[in-house]
Parts: structure tokens; C-alpha cells; sequence
């Protein structure tokens, strides 16, 4: 039996060695070609053991000929900084789209935490004719695509005057992402026993009090869980951000990135690659300080009460 435990475990983490690889290497294959010049990723030198020959080269990544040529190129090299050193000298508005991108996954992520989870403690505490017909009609609307509800969106940015206004996108980022943390802080409230409730309110504690003191340490994970997914999807929004913004001043990292190409009249794998990178840092970032709450507060809130 043994031994056969020992086969089924190793098997086991075989699959999942295969699986984070899998997971892994994109990221690695990124953050390789922003070591890389165009012109060396373009020949298929892109992994960091690959060496090129350095050349003088212009705009467009293509080598230069004739006198601007330099007669005795350098030596070969490995990996180089030259994609995040451009970066920071001639992409226009990257630290405002960096900056935007931030605000707004923060601040979304705040507010929607917030006025979600105190729906979703209503919904959990509270006993009030229609309840659970309206948590199902809230829960019905999640199966709506997004891309549903662009035009009526849009004409309403245009009707408040929402316009190309960071406001706008927060507001439009905010309301897009209750829905799922009503659902999972409904039932990761759900959850707790009614006796703790019910002694903390024999203490003294009123509704408020209950909500802060008692729900939010008790429901910290499922709160850390609805915190990842909305930080990450508000960082990786495109479509609403493209559609609802037309000015550099307010536009986000996606649709920076999105914008580069144009920006350079040229396709820089590099520089795309470099860019591509510092999008993902934020997200790691959040995610590695939350990630030990990730798995058991998906696991509260995915329990129907």
C-alpha cells in the first residue's frame, strides 16, 4: 500500500511540476525578450543563454548601413536594458497610464469591497420580503457579458458628462465588480453562526459594530479573495477603457500598451515585452501578499447557503 501511495504521489506532483511549467515559462518567455532587441528576438534569439551580435540600428530596429555603419561592431552579448531605458526617455504617458491603472484598480477595489460586502451582509443577515429574489436576480446578471452593456454605458458616460474622465472608468470599473463580491461575501457571511452574532449584540454591539468588528476579521479571507479578482481585472480592463477615454491623459496601461505600436509607427518586440513586464509586477505583487487567503476564501464564498 506504501508503495503504491508513493506512485500515486509522485505521479501527482509530476502532473503538477508539468502544470506550474506550463504556468511559468510565458512569464519567463516575456521577461527574456525584454532583455533582447528587436532585432535578436526577430532572428530567434530570444531565450537569455542566446547570444547576439550588437549592431547599430535605427528607428525600426533594421541595421544601419553605409557611413552611419560602424566599422568594428562590439562584441556579442547575452541580455541588455536598452528596452526599459526607451521606455522611460520616449514612451509618452507611460507613468500617467501606470498611474491611472493604479489609481483606478485601487480605488475600484476599495469601493466595490466595501459597498459589496455590505450588501452581501444584508443579504446574509437580514430577512426581508424579496431577499432571495433579488440575490437571484443579482446572481443572473453575472451570466451577462460585459461587452452586453457597452453601449448603454457609453451613452450614459456621455449623458453625465463622464466622458474621457477618470471618474467615469471608476465609477463604470466600481459597478461592474459588486456583483460577484455580493455573491461571495453573501455566503462567506452566511457562514459564521448566528450565536456569535447574537452575543456580540447582547454585548451591546449594534448592526454597524457587528458588520466591522465582527464580519470583516471573521470573513478576512473571503474579502482577500474578492480583493485579488478585482484588482486584477480592473489592471487588465481594456475594452471600457478603449471605448470610454480618447484623451493620453486618461487612458490605462492596457490600452497604453495597445497604443504603443502606433506611438512608434513600428512593431519593437523589446520594447513591447519590457512594457508587457512592468504590467504584470502590480498584479504579482498583490497577489503574493494575499495569495494565502486566495484559496480559502474562494473556497467560503462558493458555498451556497
Amino acid at each position: 500500500m506504501s508503495v503504491e501511495r508513493k506512485r500515486t504521489s509522485v505521479t501527482l506532483w509530476l502532473i503538477l511540476f508539468v502544470i506550474g511549467l506550463t504556468n511559468v515559462i510565458p512569464f519567463f518567455w516575456v521577461l527574456s525578450g525584454s532583455l533582447k532587441p528587436h532585432y535578436a528576438i526577430y532572428s530567434g534569439k530570444i531565450w537569455p543563454w542566446q547570444s547576439y551580435e550588437v549592431r547599430n540600428v535605427d528607428a525600426e530596429g533594421k541595421p544601419l548601413t553605409g557611413p552611419a555603419a560602424v566599422a568594428a561592431p562590439p562584441p556579442r552579448e547575452y541580455n541588455t536594458l536598452e528596452n526599459y531605458s526607451k521606455l522611460t526617455s520616449q514612451l509618452a504617458g507611460l507613468p500617467t497610464y501606470y498611474f491611472n491603472t493604479f489609481y483606478l484598480a485601487a480605488a475600484g477595489t476599495f469601493i466595490s469591497l466595501f459597498l459589496g460586502s455590505l450588501a452581501g451582509y444584508g443579504f446574509a443577515r437580514f430577512k426581508f420580503r424579496g431577499n432571495r429574489l433579488l440575490f437571484l436576480l443579482l446572481i443572473l446578471t453575472i451570466m451577462l457579458p460585459a461587452e452586453v452593456t457597452l453601449i448603454g454605458r457609453f451613452e450614459l458616460m456621455f449623458q453625465f458628462r463622464l466622458f474621457d474622465r477618470v471618474m467615469g472608468l471608476l465609477i463604470a470599473y466600481a459597478a461592474g465588480s459588486l456583483l460577484l463580491i455580493i455573491f461571495i461575501m453573501r455566503n462567506v457571511f452566511a457562514t459564521i453562526p448566528e450565536d456569535l452574532v447574537d452575543a456580540a449584540m447582547i454585548d451591546g454591539a449594534g448592526t454597524w459594530q457587528v458588520f466591522w468588528d465582527l464580519m470583516i476579521p471573521i470573513g478576512r479571507n473571503g474579502i482577500a479573495a474578492c480583493a485579488i479578482l478585482t484588482f486584477i481585472a480592473i489592471w487588465n480592463e481594456f475594452l471600457f477603457a478603449l471605448t470610454f477615454t480618447s484623451l493620453d491623459k486618461v487612458r490605462t496601461l492596457p490600452v497604453g500598451i495597445y497604443m504603443l505600436n502606433e506611438q512608434f509607427g513600428l512593431f519593437n518586440s523589446g520594447m513591447l515585452f519590457a512594457t508587457v513586464l512592468l504590467s504584470f509586477l502590480p498584479v504579482i505583487i498583490v497577489f503574493i501578499l494575499l495569495q494565502r487567503y486566495f484559496v480559502s476564501g474562494l473556497s467560503a464564498g462558493a458555498l451556497k447557503q
